[in-house]
């Protein structure tokens, strides 16, 4: 079967292939890496303490789930490839989400050289210089060998690889190993619990040098940095095996599944210790001066419980970690970088997938653009890696503030309630990590700032080569982003100065220091003056260096800012000649679109005229019982054929409407099971006369009653199966079913409606116009069926108005399968209550009842009062508008029952004339008023209203319509 949806957007990477297993294997290995393992004793040990660290890890994990829950309701509103940047530029514009797709690049690419380069790291702790060998040199003070540079390129070379070979491989290699991190730390934890006799030796439990609370908000801060990665399964929305609902509740299974990792290899680092040491607190102060395993507590702890084994087992845990943080980060990272270059952001190269459906071509530049980072040297990787901090905190108010418009836009509380707390939480931890004097545990590296500061300005310059060459100006519409990132570059450049400057400042003073105690030995030991004139040198010199540092960082501070500047100016440049072109070419539009509606009004007035006449006049002729047979055969015909007619009239004026964007819903409360069971009705006839076995289930809806536009929905659906029954032969099968997939909350659901038949299916190149307008496929089997093209354009596009979609499954000779979802609002107890009444309405009896039938129209005037007078109306008639004010005046309050009232006449048309019964003194101003005219478009609706009348009938007429509308205003 073809899958119209994704033939379209030729994503093949919408292959389901990710259970809900894989997924936790996603989110739980991309979250826990490498750092779980050396955090303990360089970071949360000194901050929190063993209680600190666990209370501050699991508040940070439930911090995590809010953010959660704001991803699960995106996933399942969007699950597309893209993750946040996807919902950005759904919700918020292109924009924002450029600035999104950006920020998310570096975090991700920054954690796979991470892990690409920790497992040296590791390796250097426990075993010593086994891979210093070959080529060497010094950067910030690590020293790079070749031998951990090449262990670094093979681990991304066999990640790449298993990502290239088929998903079924990657799932399982990622599932593997994220469970054998978590039970090998789970299998670590007991050993050591068991061997140190419990948690005796977990005391203090805290640092003593601040208060509780202060250290568990310490660890608290970490979060982000701690956690980040469970989110990635965002990106591989599209390929899960089963319902997006589930997302929530695997990424709080991940996030508590982390935070037991990171709190049991805390508690493992804490409870074993080196002789010498009284406890873990002096252990963990005196750890810089240590070497070997000891470097590393976690591993001390597991080789004092289980010796070898534990090294052993600790190590493939360690392994898997690093490994599952490389393979979910790539598989992230690609879907990311698809998903951007589909969108033209990146080069379309990069959108290329092979055979299995893998953009390969991502995949590969995601390796080889990583191979050379390794020389770096892993300091200048954890520079990188700081970035990843500031960067998450940003996605995730994001990702809050998506679901804070969602709700203003629905008026949904619980979204925005939880988008709101989400974006507080987000906005506290940036600028926790953007100034870094607020918490000294959530600093980064003083050289990260400076690496942040130069991404940002060049994701401005490539935004500024894209906005010049947007020519669908998907970018551009939201000017605040680019202000602020760039007080997001000054911010950060002056944290970078006040950094760099105070590091050079406590350099120098320490200096000085011990300069001054020399100078006061040489002073007291009486040495050479010579000697303390140097000193005194050295020290003018050093403070000549500061200054002339200061300098050098404030000018390169200000070329930043300078460079930010210029291309920010540039940006809102190209943005304002834009803007004054779209002025330009709007109002050459509106202009257009005036003259086409005046030109469409006419015509569809002029033709709907003598329509009416045509099908009234039909009508009336097949009600004589004396009729002959071959009279009442062309009678039919006529009918049918005026009919058919009138449908392509208001299929080129629905289309017209829908190009020039005046559609507008009209809401009300409705019974969708009953618009299928009408349904049901209103083709069963025609359907079991062409030997076609139809059915309707509506037995998959728990709540009935919504509200949306009735007439558009059926609009839809008499498209849908009008179709249906045209392509299917007789002996074939059309089956309608409408279920409710979901139930977002208590005031909205997601329906699912499908009709399905056996008939003769599409062609694939077909497939890819069927939503286009005047498309109709060219095969002598279609070529008898009567249409303008245009039923499927306007289905898609009321759709699309309702916030639904709709996809499409084919096989030429198997069939045809459409599919729409829509998100609709449940009608409240009050709406059903009125819907209920309006549906149990008794007949009405109509003798006595009086009509004043304002026509100018003769022909038009007797069709109405031959149809009126069956229903036993007393009738008078006015030719225009001026008589029938006249009338009404003229008439005792309460004499007319209804005025049924033309438009275009001449002397006064209908709208004047309404307002003129309207302003009378007394009760005949209130008589009901039914504009009956050819003006059908949607201003000329709200003029009928606008000018006092009640409601509005559009000619040609049924007369069922009009005896019900005329009895629901005269009772």
């Amino acid at each position: 079967m073809i899958d119209i949806k994704n033939r379209l957007r030729d994503k093949p990477l919408t292959t389901k292939y990710l259970t809900p297993l894989a997924v936790w294997a996603l989110a739980f290995g991309c979250s826990v890496g490498w750092g779980a393992f050396v955090m303990p004793g360089t970071t949360f040990l000194p901050i929190g303490g063993p209680l600190g660290t666990a209370l501050g890890l699991f508040i940070g994990a439930a911090i995590m789930m809010i953010i959660a829950v704001n991803y699960g309701r995106l996933i399942r509103r969007y699950p597309d490839s893209g993750g946040p940047y996807t919902y950005a530029k759904k919700i918020l514009g292109g924009d924002h989400g450029f600035l999104c797709a950006w920020l998310l690049l570096l975090t991700y690419i920054a954690i796979i050289w991470a892990n690409a380069t920790a497992m040296a790291l590791i390796i250097r702790y426990l075993f010593g210089d086994i891979l210093c060998f070959g080529f060497s040199y010094e950067i910030a003070g690590y020293t790079v060998y070749m031998g951990e540079v090449l262990l670094a390129i093979i681990l991304i070379m066999v990640t790449a690889l298993i990502c290239l070979a088929r998903k079924s491989l990657a799932k399982w290699v990622q599932i593997i190993c994220a469970v054998l991190l978590f039970a090998g730390i789970c299998a670590c934890f007991i050993a050591v619990l068991i061997h140190r006799g419990g948690f005796s030796d977990l005391s203090p439990l805290f640092q003593t040098d601040s208060g509780p609370a202060v250290q568990i908000i310490g660890i608290v801060i970490l979060a982000p940095w701690a956690f980040i990665g469970f989110e990635s399964i965002s990106h591989s929305a599209p390929e899960f095996r089963f319902s997006h609902k589930k997302s929530l509740p695997i990424m709080v299974i991940a996030l508590l599944t982390g935070a037991l990792s990171y709190t049991m290899l805390t508690l493992c680092a804490s409870m074993a210790h080196p002789d010498g040491f009284s406890g873990w607190s002096d252990y963990i102060a005196a750890l810089i001066r240590c070497e070997g395993i000891e470097s590393l507590p976690t591993f001390y702890s597991a080789q004092q419980a289980m010796g070898s084994t534990g090294l052993l087992l600790l190590g493939i845990a360690a392994f898997c970690g690093i490994f599952t943080g490389l393979l979910g980060n790539f598989i992230a990272l690609s879907r990311l970088i698809y998903s951007m270059s589909d969108n033209g952001i990146l080069p379309k190269v990069l959108s290329k997938q092979n055979r299995r459906g893998l953009p390969w071509v991502a995949i590969c530049c995601i390796a080889g653009f990583s191979f050379f980072i390794p020389l770096l040297g892993r300091a200048a990787v954890g520079w990188i890696v700081d970035v990843t901090t500031i960067g998450a905190a940003i996605i995730y108010a994001y990702i809050s503030i998506c679901c804070i418009f969602i709700g203003k836009r629905e008026k949904n509380r619980s979204y925005l309630i939880w988008g709101v707390i989400g974006a507080v939480i987000s906005a506290a931890c940036v600028i926790c990590y953007l100034l870094p004097g607020i918490r000294p545990q959530a600093q980064i590296a003083t050289e990260s700032y400076l690496i942040l500061i130069i991404w940002c300005l060049l994701g401005m310059v490539l935004f500024r080569f894209l906005i010049s060459r947007d020519r669908s100006r998907h970018f551009g519409k939201s000017g605040a982003v680019w202000l602020m990132l760039f007080v997001m570059i000054l911010l950060l450049s002056v944290s970078w100065i006040s950094r760099t400057t105070n590091e050079e400042m406590k350099l120098i003073t320490n200096e000085l220091q011990e300069n001054e105690e020399l100078i006061t030995q040489s002073i007291s030991d009486e040495s050479d003056m010579e000697l303390i004139q140097e000193e005194n040198s050295y020290i003018s010199e050093r403070v000549s260096f500061f200054g002339s540092f200061v300098i050098r960082n404030i000018y390169i501070q200000l070329a930043l800012i300078a460079f930010s500047l210029i291309v920010v100016f540039s940006i809102f440049d190209i943005i304002r000649k834009r803007e004054k072109h779209i002025e330009a070419e709007r109002m050459q539009a509106e202009e257009a679109s005036t003259a086409k509606s005046n030109f469409l009004s006419n015509m569809s007035h002029d033709i709907r005229t003598p329509m009416n006449a045509v099908i009234g006049y039909t009508e009336l002729a097949l009600k004589e019982e004396d009729t002959p047979d071959h009279i009442r055969d062309y009678l039919e015909k006529i009918e049918y054929s005026s009919k058919y007619l009138l449908s392509l009239i208001n299929d080129i004026l629905d289309m017209s409407h829908i190009e020039s964007g005046k559609v507008v819903l009209h809401t009300a409360a409705a019974d969708l099971c009953s618009i299928f069971d009408e349904a049901l009705n209103v083709f069963s006839l025609q359907m079991s006369s062409k030997g076609i076995d139809y059915s309707v289930d509506i037995s998959g809806v728990q709540d009935r009653y919504v509200m949306c536009d009735i007439n558009r929905i059926e609009r839809i659906l008499l498209n849908l199966i009008s179709n249906a029954y045209k392509f299917t032969p007789s002996g074939g099968k059309v089956t309608v079913i409408l279920v409710q997939k979901d139930r977002t909350d208590n005031e909205s659901g997601v329906y699912e409606f499908s009709v399905e038949d056996t008939g003769i299916g599409m062609s694939p190149e077909f497939t890819e116009h069927i939503f286009d307008a005047f498309e109709r496929e060219r095969i002598s089997t279609v070529s008898q069926q009567q249409g303008t093209g245009l039923g499927m354009a306007i289905t898609k596009s009321l759709v699309e108005l309702m916030g639904g979609s709709i996809t499409l499954e084919t096989e030429q000779g198997k069939g045809t399968k459409f599919t729409i979802t829509l998100p609709l609002p449940l009608a409240d107890e009050n709406d059903i209550e009125e819907l209920s009444s309006h549906e149990t309405e008794q007949e009405h009896v109509f003798s006595g009842k009086r009509l004043l039938v304002v026509e100018d129209n003769p022909i038009n005037r007797e069709i109405a009062c031959e149809i009126l007078k069956q229903k036993e109306f007393t009738l008078e008639t006015a030719e225009n508008g001026q008589d029938a004010v006249d009338m009404v005046a003229a008439a005792e309050p309460g004499y007319y029952d209804a005025v049924l009232m033309d438009i275009q006449m001449p002397v006064m048309n209908g709208y004047d004339a309404a307002k003129a019964i309207r302003a009378m003194d007394d009760s005949r101003s209130n008589v009901p008023i039914i504009a009956l005219t050819a003006n059908t478009f949607e201003e000329d609706r709200q003029k009928v209203v606008d000018s006092g009348m009640n409601t509005h009938i559009a000619k040609p007429f049924q007369p069922e319509e009009l005896i019900r509308v005329i009895g629901k205003y005269m009772s």
